[in-house]
């Protein structure tokens, strides 16, 4: 999964739209993983950035199954909302236009040329995510940073924590990302993690969650911004 970030000049007040199957693809969702408390259904591409930029029509698409992944609450309300709340909010405008890859990692276990793996149905969770940010330096060059977020995360880590070499998500999920660029600029962008200054985010990384309150009394974890340190 792509996609495309500006900054948003005029916000504009959706409401969100029910998840539904996409009408593109012939298959019917099994959605029995989302009935209980343990996992909710994440976006890839966020509602709030595919809303804002590209309207109701978007948004919609935003809600198709097609777009949505199983996390378990506390990455999807914290700690992947922080990711999509600075790079919407932060990274994007200063570095517009701003390229971004997400998609599942499977377990170890299960890698193939299926992401998903070739396990029964209900044991397909993914193991973990990752999140490309990619743009242009002040020299015309492409830059990026990646991320690898596990399922299970506390929400209030600093997010420069999670940040690896795309080669590792390469080696990790089977997928060859960026092949149309040259071997040396390819092997530049790839073969370390990011600077945690790039894109700003080290200035970023303890930047609390939108939905914090929603989590101060709630399971044995308690969340605590103030503890949080970038590397």
């Amino acid at each position: 999964m792509a996609y495309r970030l500006t900054a948003v000049v005029d916000y504009v007040n959706r409401p969100r739209p029910p998840f539904i199957d996409d009408p593109r693809i012939n298959t019917v969702t099994d959605t029995h993983i989302y009935a209980g408390p343990a996992y909710d259904r994440g976006h890839l591409a966020p509602n709030y950035a595919m809303s804002q930029l590209y309207g109701e029509k978007a948004q919609r698409q935003s809600f198709y199954y097609s777009n949505v992944v199983p996390q378990r609450p506390r990455l999807n309300q914290l700690l992947w909302q922080r990711l999509e709340e600075v790079e919407i909010d932060d990274v994007a405008p200063a570095h517009s236009p701003l390229w971004v890859l997400v998609g599942p990692i499977a377990a170890d276990n299960e890698r193939s040329t299926d992401p998903w793996g070739e396990q029964d149905k209900a044991s397909r969770t993914p193991a973990a995510f990752f999140r490309i940010w990619v743009a242009r330096d002040d020299h015309g060059r492409w830059q990026a940073m990646a991320f690898v977020v596990p399922q299970a995360v506390r929400g209030d880590e600093p997010l420069d924590e999670f940040v690896v070499a795309i080669a590792t998500i390469e080696a990790r999920t089977g997928l060859e990302l960026f092949p149309a660029l040259a071997a040396t600029a390819r092997a530049r962008m790839e073969s370390s993690p990011a600077p945690r200054s790039r894109f700003g985010l080290q200035a970023l990384a303890c930047n609390p969650a939108r939905y914090a309150a929603r989590w101060r009394d709630r399971g044995p974890i308690r969340l605590n911004f103030d503890r949080c340190e970038a590397h």
